[in-house]
């Protein structure tokens, strides 16, 4: 058969005619215009024609096997989020699709570049009763921004060029193609169609955008005018890559950063001027004070979301505040607040053009600020006997000392959305040096840590990444391990093992009295599990088999399965403010 064409021979859009190939070659040599590097999936007997000429691109693009369809979605969905490039991914028809369908609506959501490929049945068998025939295109369409069935092979290099440019411009997104057999197999003249890629959406954000130079000049004048102005850096910050932009406005302004889950890692967590997270989960009353009392407040590339103004109840409502806002999604600008000035642009964009009207040096530090430090470094006086409790079962908060202590420079830490969340954003501390921290914060599903590790470390070969789960994601996610062992993944793994489901555990103690239905497993040993899938494992209960343990893990260059026994969250009330509110504690003070 013929192999994709090299994409050297491509010249001027368009390539030599050196006879024809079929739909999935000229699938695969798109990829390769578009500098695709791996693309991650479940095979299937609808998808051997596009498997065959991934073969045949001798290893241009890596394929990496997944476990579970789910799992390929939340590895592409991790990729994406690191690389800055749409993250692919592929599955067959049936069942394939509907088990993608929970990491494409997370990316969706969460604005990230995920491009679904799912190998449809023959269009000849259609309406027949042939197995798993299912109008895919139809499933995906209200959890992406675009969803669409390629009905011939001469289509498949415009269509791709067409998804690459939804997914990857404006506010970025989730997209799906559907590729029947026809549209696979069939061939196409080489002349017939160009397989030029459009160099933009290599990456994302493509085409991005600025804003009016009057909307900024507004901007520069409310800052310039405030005496208490802070900053509240969203996942947009990352998104756009504008941290450095943040820091210098930051510096400039004198301004307090607080940040959503999603902007954690936007300064180093050292910086005077970065308070840390705020909203319902792992807050710092700090960050809260600071948003509380600043007089104008600018949101960066942040949604305003339920949980990180708890439930639009931060800030408070005060008169003379103003709230100023960016965001590429004009649809979301003053969408839950009463907006003084919202600017429509890419955050990078719109703070470099900002950053033009203000004056170049650093401002003093404020006494205002002064204080905001030293009600930190109370916070963190008051936090060291949790961080080096002794305690049996361990305190979570004890193990992220611990990891703190280890971390590599630089790192990924990516967590479920269940135990570790409010840990992790209220103790682990980022440096800086390129480290991120990813937790999927729109659905909060589970079972994405594991398999996220994998596409995290294929985005990011230069940072270990390290994966904190609880019980009910593992056994949602454990034949991941697998892949891990397999593709010898150097992943630091750390299960939270508390033998329930500890998030709902934990409100059924709070808001059912105590009523516990349906949450609790039976405790194993589940470095056994990781062991018989071949990583390198230990069984930790004690704080000095925790410190002997990550020792060993952060020296192995392996994966490695450290299981925590941890104390449950129900004995002991994570930092959550509505959590603590309920149960009749000072969320800022107790």
């Amino acid at each position: 058969m013929n192999k994709p064409v090299d994409p050297a021979v491509i010249r001027e859009g368009a390539i030599l005619d050196q006879g024809s190939m079929t739909g999935a070659q000229a699938l695969v040599t798109m990829l390769l215009e578009y500098d695709v590097k791996v693309i991650f999936g479940v095979p299937g007997d609808t998808s051997l024609a596009l498997y065959e000429a991934l073969y045949d691109a001798d290893g241009r693009i890596r394929h990496v096997m997944a476990r579970d369809e789910r799992s390929a979605t939340f590895m592409a969905d991790a990729y994406a989020r690191l690389a800055h490039r749409p993250g692919f991914c592929e599955c067959p028809s049936g069942a394939g699709a509907l088990y993608s369908v929970p990491g494409v609506a997370e990316a969706n959501a969460s604005s990230i570049p995920v491009v679904l490929f799912t190998s449809g049945i023959s269009l000849a068998g259609e309406g027949k009763g042939t197995i798993t025939e299912m109008p895919h295109h139809t499933l995906f369409e209200p959890i992406t921004k675009h969803s669409s069935v390629v009905n011939s092979a001469a289509k498949v290099p415009e269509t791709l060029r067409r998804i690459l440019r939804i997914a990857t411009s404006g506010r970025p997104g989730a997209v799906h193609l559907v590729l029947p057999t026809e549209s696979m197999g069939d061939r196409i003249a080489l002349g017939a169609a160009s397989l030029h890629a459009e160099a933009e959406c290599r990456t994302y954000p493509a085409y991005r955008t600025r804003s009016s130079a009057a909307a900024v000049e507004q901007l520069a004048a409310h800052l310039r005018s405030a005496e208490r102005p802070a900053i509240v850096a969203g996942g947009g910050v990352n998104h756009s890559q504008a941290n450095a932009q943040v820091l210098d406005l930051a510096q400039r302004l004198g301004a307090p950063v607080v940040t959503t889950i999603s902007g954690q890692g936007t300064m180093p967590d050292e910086h005077p001027l970065a308070l840390g997270v705020v909203g319902d989960n792992g807050f710092h009353p700090h960050a809260h004070r600071a948003l509380e009392e600043a007089d104008v407040l600018l949101y960066v590339g942040c949604k305003m979301g339920s949980v990180s103004t708890i439930k639009w109840t931060l800030p408070s409502a005060r008169a003379g505040r103003k709230i100023l806002q960016i965001d590429l999604d004009p649809t979301l600008l003053a969408n839950n607040f009463e907006n003084t000035l919202s600017v429509a642009g890419d955050a990078r964009l719109v703070l470099e053009d900002l950053l033009q009207q203000l004056p170049p040096q650093a401002a003093p530090a404020s006494a205002w600020v002064e204080e905001l430090n030293r009600a930190r470094q109370d916070f963190w006086t008051q936090s060291e006997a949790q961080l080096k409790s002794d305690a049996l079962p361990l305190k979570p908060q004890r193990v992220i000392h611990e990891l703190n202590r280890r971390l590599p420079s630089p790192s990924v830490v990516v967590s479920d959305a269940g135990t570790p969340t409010p840990y992790i954003t209220r103790f682990l501390r980022l440096s800086g040096d390129g480290s991120r921290v990813l937790i999927p914060r729109s659905f909060g599903g589970l079972g994405y840590a594991i398999p996220a590790v994998v596409g995290a470390w294929y985005a990011r070969p230069d940072a270990r990444p390290v994966g904190l789960f609880g019980d009910g994601s593992l056994g949602m996610s454990a034949g991941e391990l697998e892949t891990l062992a397999r593709l010898d993944v150097p992943a630091v793994l750390i299960h939270f093992n508390n033998g329930c489901f500890g998030w709902i555990k934990t409100l059924q103690s709070l808001h059912s009295k105590g009523k516990f239905q349906s949450v609790d497993f039976t405790p194993g040993d589940m470095s056994k599990v990781a062991a018989a899938y071949g990583l390198a494992a230990w069984r930790v209960e004690t704080p000095a088999e925790l410190e002997r343990a990550l020792d060993a893990a952060f020296a192995h260059d392996g994966p490695c399965f450290l299981d925590v026994v941890t104390e449950s969250l129900v004995s002991d009330i994570p930092p959550v403010y509505s959590w603590l509110k309920s149960a009749g504690r000072d969320p800022l003070h107790g």
